[in-house]
């Protein structure tokens, strides 16, 4: 552990504490960080993830209930950042506590050796589930909630690193195999993922968008489970899908490229960055049936209306709190709260009555969160099967086929279920539901 590690991780610690920028953010604005070798800024953004995503614990284990917050903001980043290092074995107690003594006075580092004992103190067991596991309490009550006892397994999984996987782009690639020898060529390991066909995992800390294969277009760096989610969109060889929460466009991306850009593909959002983002990333992709809508949180434009009223296929990737993708930011598990939850869930289920109502007979809705909540996920489908009787579900199998549902189907196999601790990828849910056509005498 090097004294300039330590420092330009407490940087970004300190970006996110004084003004909540994201770690990737602050981390792309450090001209420090930008002259480093590819594996030492790895090793930085690590270590600062796991003080942002560890703080609760960190804090509580060094001060008690109060925490750290009376602290200035860069001493209360350095104690943060070496509690993470001491945490991954990369330091001492001793060397933390000397390094701190610099900036901050004594701190009693060594009781971090007896975290989990101290933990164990706490009385009130939904406390003490989230000061072990570093999280709020809303997040908590329901992880205990939902998981029972698999609690523990699902957020331990959701604190450790997440695997760096990318998306062979057919537009551009053969196979995923052939993109993998092209990786291995500029000296990049990979390893096939175990679900999607089009997903490898990449070893080591290489700068993939330095390669000559990121430039040309041959690959996108997504996970794992949003590939699956791209894969149960599944429209005909020629139809036509909209996106209706495209982002930046990762899903729009994978869909164009699996009908190798036949049929048509709308991607609205009601971001303008986003939506300059996708069409940079669609160039390089050579996604070539792509048309961007702009959209507003309240209506759809007539265009937009009118290409939904035709679509095969409408891809609802709802807004929501993130949960089963905390590995990638660790930030995002203090940004949700109680009333944040309720509003997400009136978005979710505006964004579901809309498609539904564009739904045309034999078409399917599909609708995608990366959360691990019930009240986001089966709860919105269950209220939305309730209001529209016309919709029913379409079994995960029937869809993907069974060899390939059986992993990632929930229990009922009605749907893709999936999570860190059990398919090593983000925690993700998606439905394929289908407006029933009418009968014939």
């Amino acid at each position: 552990m090097t004294p300039q590690r330590v420092a330009l991780a407490a940087d970004v610690v300190v970006a996110w504490l004084v003004d909540r920028t994201s770690p990737r953010d602050a981390m792309a604005r450090s001209p420090l960080l930008r002259d480093l070798p590819a594996s030492e800024r790895a090793a930085v953004g690590r270590l600062a993830a796991t003080a942002i995503a560890g703080m609760r614990r960190f804090e509580f284990v060094l001060a008690g209930a109060t925490g750290l917050a009376a602290m200035p903001p860069a001493r209360r980043a350095a104690a943060l950042v070496l509690a993470a290092a001491v945490a991954a074995d990369e330091l001492l107690t001793d060397g933390a506590e000397r390094w701190f003594a610099a900036v901050g006075g004594p701190l009693g580092f060594a009781r971090l050796l007896r975290a989990d004992a101290l933990i164990d103190e706490v009385a009130d067991p939904t406390l003490r589930f989230a000061r072990r596991h570093s999280m709020p309490d809303w997040f908590a009550t329901r992880a205990l909630a939902a998981f029972r006892s698999d609690a523990d397994a699902v957020v331990t999984a959701l604190a450790q690193p997440a695997p760096r996987t990318g998306r062979a782009n057919l537009l551009r690639a053969a196979d995923r195999d052939a993109l993998a020898a092209e990786l291995a060529a500029e000296g990049i390991a990979t390893r096939r993922a175990r679900f999607a066909p089009t997903a490898l995992h990449v070893d080591g800390d290489a700068d993939l968008f330095a390669t000559a294969a990121y430039r040309r277009g041959a690959f996108e760096q997504q996970d794992e489970a949003s590939q699956l989610v791209a894969l149960l969109t599944a429209p005909p060889p020629r139809g036509k899908v909209l996106d209706a929460c495209a982002g930046a466009g990762g899903k729009t991306l994978a869909i164009a490229a699996a009908r190798a850009n036949r049929g048509g593909v709308a991607a609205a959002d009601v971001h303008a960055g986003r939506r300059q983002a996708l069409r940079v990333r669609a160039r390089r992709a050579g996604a070539t049936n792509l048309a961007l809508h702009q959209v507003d949180e309240a209506t759809w434009p007539p265009a937009t209306a009118a290409f939904a009223a035709g679509a095969d296929r409408i891809l609802v990737d709802a807004p929501c709190s993130g949960t089963g993708s905390w590995r990638r930011r660790p930030e995002a598990r203090w940004l949700v709260d109680e009333a944040s939850l309720r509003q997400l869930a009136r978005a979710q289920q505006s964004l579901l009555a809309r498609a539904a109502a564009a739904l045309r007979p034999g078409a399917r809705l599909v609708y995608a969160t990366c959360s691990l909540l019930p009240e986001e996920n089966e709860a919105r489908v269950a209220d939305l099967l309730a209001a529209d009787a016309g919709l029913e579900v379409v079994r995960l199998a029937e869809v993907l086929g069974s060899a390939v549902a059986e992993p990632i189907a929930d229990a009922q196999g009605a749907v893709l279920s999936v999570r860190p601790d059990r398919h090593g990828c983000d925690g993700f849910f998606a439905v394929a539901l289908r407006r029933r056509r009418p009968p014939t005498d």
